[in-house]
């Protein structure tokens, strides 16, 4: 895990402690999230809104159930969660990840989560989300067996909303992929997703700040190129998102943004390497990036770092070839740690 020079939190949550324990709890009729004022109904098209779980002391984190039965059949369970960002670029990339870490320890199969890129927007803001389609098999108790496998589609979906995330995981023994999109393309629209990412916007007041790795601090030019490169990054985003967007999040799915800041450590390095003494891994590090900007395959190394998780057309055509540059020039792993996070104060 990585360390960082200051921990942030969105500030309610520090006045919450999570629950050793999930609280399901009984709410008749609609119930609406107190804070987000997202709005779990009890009955929606077909489901039935089974259980209400919170997560935490003051409810901030709240999950919900739906199902959809044929008879006795369960036909489609939706998991639907509202709960506080964490407001950084990495938080859609973060989650995603450890949603793949979590379902490929529970289903019988390898779950290969390709991620989708999704912007909803109106004339007031533009929500990022990420998605994903997979086949999701697990065992299950049978009568005769004892236990079998189930084959399943499952989707998962997260939303940036402002202040607030929105997650859904879809799972259906009966449905594919087209009809769970449908699914949730309704409960996206119903749920008026749009609304709460208004309603819970952060304004161009909202200061934009960095926080540093340890490992980042471990001299003079290496903090300094680093620090650079994190400026580089809110540069680019501030100039190429829109106010709609950055209300909603700080995400950077866009590879450019990610290619403008190594291009600018890259030309802060070789003006100024010789101003201060770096370690041997300092050096390392910043001759790794530079002969990977230089041999123009910048990009190829975002992608890697980043596990697919950004919009690069090329970036799964480009993997075996990129692989074969890093054994020729001895492209180290360390160089894909996290350095830096950008998030909203």
């Amino acid at each position: 895990m990585y360390k960082f020079l200051l921990f942030f939190i969105i500030p309610f949550l520090s006045f919450s402690q999570m629950r050793q324990k999930p609280l399901l709890f009984f709410h008749k009729g609609e119930y609406i999230h107190t804070f987000s004022k997202f709005a779990f109904p009890d009955y929606w098209q077909g489901f039935n809104r089974e259980e209400l779980v919170s997560y935490d002391q003051k409810n901030y984190n709240i999950g919900s159930t739906y199902l959809l039965k044929d008879g006795k059949k369960l036909v489609v369970k939706i998991n639907i969660y509202v709960y506080p960002s964490e407001a950084t670029n990495e938080n859609l990339r973060e989650q995603f990840n450890a949603f793949k870490i979590a379902v490929n320890r529970n289903a019988t199969n390898a779950p290969n989560l390709i991620p989708e890129f999704i912007k909803l927007e109106n004339e007031k803001v533009a929500v990022s989300g990420i998605r994903s389609v997979f086949d999701y098999n697990l065992m299950i108790p049978d009568f005769f067996k004892g236990q079998k496998e189930q084959k399943n589609t499952s989707l998962f979906s997260l939303y940036d909303c402002g202040v607030w995330n929105i997650k859904f995981r879809i799972t259906s023994e009966k449905f594919d992929a087209t009809k769970l999109k449908d699914f949730e393309q309704s409960f996206v629209n119903s749920f008026k997703l749009l609304e709460v990412a208004k309603n819970n916007a952060f304004d161009d007041k909202t200061k934009v700040n960095i926080v540093i790795s340890k490992t980042a601090q471990r001299d003079s030019l290496m903090l300094k190129s680093i620090i650079t490169e994190a400026e580089a990054k809110k540069e680019w985003l501030s100039k190429n998102k829109s106010i709609n967007e950055l209300s909603s999040g700080l995400n950077d799915f866009n590879i450019e943004a990610s290619v403008y800041a190594l291009e600018e450590l890259v030309k802060f390095y070789e003006t100024n390497k010789n101003k201060w003494e770096p370690t041997n891994e300092t050096k390392q590090y910043l001759e790794g990036i530079s002969r990977i900007v230089k041999s123009n395959k910048t990009k190829d190394f975002i992608y890697d770092k980043n596990e697919g998780i950004v919009i690069y057309d090329d970036g799964e055509k480009n993997k075996s070839d990129y692989f074969d540059f890093k054994l020729k020039n001895n492209i180290n792993e360390d160089l894909k740690e996290l350095m830096y996070k950008i998030y909203y104060e």
